[in-house]
């Protein structure tokens, strides 16, 4: 499958990547690359790029050498963080960003019901907890059936923090944060502490609030798809169960995702002139070991490692050269991950050389 992907404007110089270049090597991708056609839970995902035959009239430039660097900083402004994800029904991806409303009624609530399989139920008030056990990472959000992903710079509790306050009865394997609106999605209880999720009350140092009853609290788990970062979190359940939930998985169309954040098809350059492309890519569970671009309709692909790179957050990335020849171009870029696989949907960028 191919799908393009197109973001703002193409820069000429680069924006504060501040990692030495890596210099990237060809690769041969006459037939089908490793990782191109693999299975994930049943299902065959055929990544075929392109039609090597095509001849649309964009200029074929091969082994196009260039400066790369890459790091895993970053952020999604909070509009789009909150609303452009859209079409999903639950969770992060279903609501406009009440939590984030500037209208003088929103209100910050961060106490939580904790009840269950536990001695006794109790009501925490998070905000207490903030000065000894608060934490502040990045975190990567990603839909487990759609294209968007985003990152955050969020501040919270560690959800262990809440558990350690219960006094469990034995065999308690389960944990499900449940909304103000009733949502709630179970989850593994050792995943979710192995995952270090974490209550959330900022997100990109702004404060959550709503302007209905119940609170304000987000759940986040890094490498986890969004439908479980359950919002306005009013009460946590302990519970034992008989079997373990399953952990839902990103579908595997939707897995090792990459954008390219320039914008507009139809930019236009002098000859020589540095062109910087940059973008991000995510997979949830398996971290990204490269990204790799063709601009001769994938008859070669120049790879670009990212030795380092973590699953719990995305790659920042940035790829500068320039071409002599005057044309129409045609740039497409993948990610390939720890496992082997390669992007199912690839991205494109069309411009023009004058």
């Amino acid at each position: 499958m191919l799908a393009g992907a197109a973001g703002a404007m193409l820069l000429l110089s680069g924006s504060g990547f501040a990692l030495s270049a890596l210099h990237p090597s060809a690769a041969d991708a006459s037939g089908a690359p490793e990782g191109t056609i693999h299975t994930s839970n049943g299902n065959t995902i055929d990544a075929s790029w392109l039609d090597l035959e095509d001849e649309s009239g964009y200029v074929r430039a091969s082994d196009v050498q260039g400066t790369f660097v890459f790091n895993q900083l970053g952020t999604t402004p909070n509009d789009e963080l909150f609303n452009v994800f859209g079409a999903a029904l639950t969770s992060m991806c279903s609501k406009p960003a009440v939590e984030l409303t500037t209208d003088a009624e929103g209100v910050a609530s961060y106490y939580v019901n904790v009840g269950g399989h536990i001695e006794k139920n109790l009501t925490i008030d998070v905000s207490e907890l903030a000065e000894d056990a608060s934490e502040e990472t990045l975190m990567a959000c990603s839909c487990a059936t759609g294209a968007p992903l985003g990152q955050a710079a969020v501040l919270g509790v560690p959800l262990s923090s809440i558990v350690e306050m219960a006094d469990l009865e034995e065999g308690v394997n389960t944990i499900t944060a449940y909304g103000a609106d009733g949502f709630g999605q179970p989850l593994p209880l050792r995943y979710a502490l192995e995952k270090n999720a974490m209550l959330v009350y900022q997100v990109n140092g702004q404060e959550l609030t709503t302007a209905t009853e119940g609170s304000s609290l987000q759940l986040w788990m890094p490498e986890t798809v969004a439908r479980y970062f359950t919002r306005n979190i009013t009460d946590i359940e302990l519970t034992r169960e008989e079997s373990v939930p399953e952990v839902q998985e990103a579908d595997p169309c939707y897995r090792n995702k990459i954008n390219i954040m320039n914008y507009a098809d139809g930019c236009t350059f002098a000859a020589g002139d540095e062109i910087t492309f940059e973008g991000v890519a995510d997979d949830l569970g398996s971290p990204i070991t490269a990204i790799e671009f063709t601009f001769d309709g994938g008859r070669t692909w120049t790879t670009c490692e990212t030795e380092g790179a973590t699953a719990d957050k995305w790659v920042n990335w940035q790829f500068t050269t320039s071409f002599e020849q005057t044309g129409d171009y045609e740039m497409t870029v993948r990610a390939k991950t720890a496992d082997g696989n390669v992007s199912p949907l690839a991205a494109t960028l069309l411009f023009t050389v004058s």
